[in-house]
């Protein structure tokens, strides 16, 4: 089950990033967009960068989906977990794919210097808001499949 469920995320990882490659283009993380913006101790803290209207509602929207599951079955603190674990998963994995998909990135750009709004690295390989979303989801899913 697991496979199938990631399979699903990677496709719609994948849609998402062509989606919002088409919107964003070269200029990421919505420089060019008509959006407010927020830049707080929570948003340096967490992000090191502001969060802008665009991501707010994409993340609201993404959290929507991922919970309709709750529409053909009643709510499980062990479900909650997974579903908060994907989530995790499913943010790392577009993100990705967006720098893949991107015309004007793909693969060898992703690294520092490249992606202004990736300032922070782990050794220079992953951006380190990944690393969190992995560890972060990888223990939630352990945990709600317990």
């Amino acid at each position: 089950m697991i496979i199938k469920i990631f399979i699903w995320i990677i496709i719609l990882a994948f849609f998402h990033s062509r989606q919002e490659t088409e919107i964003e283009g070269k200029a990421g993380w919505a420089r060019h967009l008509p959006t407010f913006r927020i830049s707080t101790f929570i948003t340096k803290l967490l992000l090191n960068k502001e969060i802008t209207g665009y991501h707010i509602f994409l993340l609201l929207m993404w959290i929507v989906i991922f919970h309709g599951i709750y529409l053909f079955q009643s709510f499980t603190f062990k479900t909650e977990l997974l579903i908060i674990g994907f989530l995790n998963w499913y943010f790392v994995i577009e993100d990705f794919l967006f720098f893949i998909v991107n015309p004007h990135y793909g693969i060898k750009s992703f690294r520092p210097g490249k992606i202004s709004w990736h300032r922070r690295w782990f050794l220079n390989f992953i951006p380190i808001s990944y690393v969190w979303g992995i560890i972060i989801g990888t223990i939630l899913l352990i945990l709600g499949g317990k």
